[in-house]
């Protein structure tokens, strides 16, 4: 339980940083690594599994170096299969977050005819491109990312706590 609190502290300043500032500070995610590896050595391996095989969605710019880091650091805390549930409340709420965003901004067939152009394209051109750079395609398409990983880990955790009490 103590170890869940501490992923609690640090889930905590990732979500807010990441809804104040749009970026969560790198010394921030490397001591949540590091109180990772002290804490938690063995399922530490899974997060930074988790790490390398979300890694090339940061190459690709679909999402941020900050919320592979996060991801590395939900899983190694509370372990793959805990952790993946977790991680997985977190990308279901950043779903949604991003449905409603694209909705109201009018944007969805705009960006989903970009993505799949974007897809298309991969295959056949050898080239790496940027799926979203901010300069060309705006802020309107992006979400918290960090702040949906860190706000589903902690519905993932009432969810199970409530599961445990309710038996």
């Amino acid at each position: 339980m103590g170890t869940e609190c501490v992923l609690g502290v640090f889930l905590t300043l990732f979500g807010v940083q990441d809804l104040i500032s749009g970026r969560i500070s790198r010394y921030l995610t490397g001591a949540a690594l590091l109180a990772g590896l002290l804490l938690r050595r063995e399922a530490m391996a899974a997060g930074i599994l988790a790490g390398i095989l979300f890694f090339p969605l940061f190459l690709f710019r679909m999402m941020g170096a900050a919320d592979v880091k996060v991801i590395a650091v939900i899983i190694g805390f509370l372990g793959p299969v805990r952790g993946t549930a977790a991680v997985g409340t977190g990308f279901l709420l950043g779903a949604f977050w991003s449905l409603a965003r694209l909705l109201r901004k009018g944007i969805l067939l705009q960006r989903l005819s970009y993505f799949f152009a974007y897809i298309r394209q991969l295959p056949g051109s050898g080239i790496c491109e940027p799926y979203y750079l901010a300069d060309r395609d705006g802020t309107e398409p992006a979400i918290p990312l960090a702040f949906c990983l860190s706000a589903g880990t902690g519905l993932w955790f009432l969810a199970d706590i409530l599961r445990i009490f309710g038996r």
